[in-house]
């Protein structure tokens, strides 16, 4: 089957790719997660983008998305990989992105052999230009030269205008417990100006149900007031949790200017399901524009102890009246959230008056398909999310099946707007594309006649529904959510890896919306269109 990928032209026919266009009705919602295998995530919203540094397969990477939930999709970008030989060669830990005075760093913890726990110390790295995604350079370790002790999870902040390092380190030259939070001054983002100071130890119940850890600490600064949000207790658990220190004194080196609450965040059991081991978190990200606060974390997904099922997820919080964060209870994944504010919900995308490249004799204002496809070279729809696809389509045949509007998975479309071979559908399918899931049409189309169908997504209830000509179709439900990351396509769909169900028709007025269209405003759409 041939592959036509459209060509932008602005010669009186058009592509639209839309940022945002607010509809009355929709409600837009994402699911977690946000990444499906990550940890330790650190997150830096900088000049309009979000940047995610993750330690992978031995070395850093960076993706960088304009929207949180974009994250899920940005492709990670090699920016180090140690040479061997040096003291931070192997098992680099938790990465800390960080941005001051115009330059980007990297904090990580790393270790001059494989499994050698005992030698981890801090390193720092240092961007070579503004883009982060980059060449880095390594710029050495970060610790006092008359105290060279064990040190992870390093993070540094700014606070009255003075640099901070807090980190997990042990108290003696050697052991695994009790892991206890330090803190010294910086003379700048390279070099420690004081001796490590004692900052906590785990010392609470909730801290030391497994083993006495206190790791991961970020910098919650609001209003004036300084916290320290930290992670407690076996990261390999389900007890892995979240504590806070707040500051109540003028001096952050003074362990006595600090007030330990906890837990603030923490794993249960209940109706709506189950959350495991909530735990090492970045510093608080805004949403694009600027008005609501975000924690980005990690969780186990099962409760079963080990490293190796962690995941990336997101959800918003508040502040207390005195400054410090309000983290809630934290939500299984699968429960729908309300977009970050500022993310696109609405129209997204809009195609008519198409050409397509190297099509013999394009029609104005439509596309005209026969035995070929139509790759737009973009994921359009965020499947995790609610959802709504439209076109106007006319069919040559009604001897076989069609797809009208998908988009790719890895081996199945995900979904497809489709002509079964007797009826239109909005059909969803799991990730392997097995046992479709259809909101089937109760009549049977004709030839050369045009049509307005719409395929609705609601994500906060798991249902869908098929719109003809304005009107409910039928609806169903399905409850299985997966990202399908791949490209939206136009006459076509996706299924065991190979393309299938090519459309002999022609379509045009393609719409797609982030967010699910009410009955009126899909009735609008149908009106809209049949007013050209």
């Amino acid at each position: 089957m041939k592959s036509y990928r459209v060509l932008l032209l602005l010669l009186g026919v058009l592509i639209m790719l839309l940022p945002s266009s607010p509809i009355h009705g929709i409600d837009c919602v994402f699911r977690n997660p946000l990444i499906a295998q990550g940890q330790d995530p650190s997150v830096v919203f900088q000049d309009g983008f979000y940047y995610l540094v993750q330690s992978n397969a031995g070395r850093l990477t960076i993706a960088r998305s304009e929207t949180l939930t974009g994250l899920r999709d940005a492709g990670p970008v090699p920016v180090f990989t140690p040479p061997a030989g040096q003291p931070y060669s192997y098992d680099m830990w938790a990465p800390e992105l960080f941005y001051h005075d115009g330059e980007w760093y990297i904090y990580v913890a790393a270790t001059s052999a494989p499994g050698a726990n005992a030698t981890h110390r801090m390193f720092v790295l240092q961007a070579d230009t503004a883009d982060p995604q980059g060449t880095w350079t390594m710029r050495g370790k970060v610790y006092d030269p008359s105290d060279d002790r064990w040190a992870i999870d390093g993070a540094v902040f700014e606070y009255n205008d003075q640099l901070y390092m807090v980190w997990s380190g042990w108290p003696g030259e050697r052991g695994d417990f009790p892991q206890n939070l330090y803190i010294a001054a910086m003379s700048d983002p390279l070099t420690l100006s004081s001796k490590r100071v004692l900052l906590s130890e785990p010392t609470e119940s909730w801290e030391r149900s497994v083993a006495a850890i206190q790791e991961g600490p970020e910098a919650f600064i609001h209003d004036g007031q300084l916290s320290i949000v930290y992670s407690a207790d076996a990261s390999w658990t389900t007890a892995y949790k979240l504590g806070l220190l707040r500051l109540v004194g003028d001096d952050p080196l003074d362990p006595g200017s600090w007030e330990k609450i906890g837990p603030v965040f923490s794993g249960y059991t209940g109706e709506g399901g189950s959350v495991y081991g909530v735990g090492h978190n970045s510093t608080p990200v805004p949403s694009p524009d600027g008005s609501e606060s975000w924690l980005i974390y990690h969780t186990k997904t099962i409760a079963s102890d080990g490293w190796g099922d962690r995941a990336i997820a997101m959800q918003r919080f508040i502040w207390n009246p005195d400054g410090t964060p309000d983290f809630g209870q934290p939500l299984p994944l699968s429960t729908p959230q309300a977009l970050p504010a500022g993310e696109a919900c609405g129209l997204v995308a809009a195609m008519d008056n198409l050409l397509i490249a190297d099509s013999a004799s394009p029609v104005q204002g439509t596309i005209q398909l026969d035995s070929a496809f139509v790759d737009t070279g973009a994921s359009w729809v965020n499947t995790l999310g609610s959802y709504t696809v439209a076109a106007e389509v006319s069919l040559d045949s009604l001897s076989a099946p069609a797809g009208i509007l998908s988009q790719d998975g890895g081996i199945s479309s995900n979904f497809a707007l489709e002509y079964t071979g007797e009826a239109f559908a909005f059909t969803l399918f799991d990730a392997f594309g097995r046992a479709p899931v259809r909101a089937v049409a109760a009549f049977r189309p004709e030839v050369g006649r045009w049509y307005h169908l719409a395929g609705v997504r609601d994500a906060s209830t798991g249902a869908f529904a098929l719109y003809v000509d304005g009107q409910l179709q039928a609806g169903a439900a399905f409850d299985e959510y997966w990202n399908a990351a791949g490209h939206t396509i136009i006459g076509a769909e996706r299924a065991g890896s190979r393309r299938v169900n090519p459309l002999s028709g022609m379509v045009r007025n393609i719409q797609l919306f982030n967010g699910a269209l009410t009955e009126i405003e899909v009735a609008r759409l149908f009106e809209a269109g049949s007013a050209r």
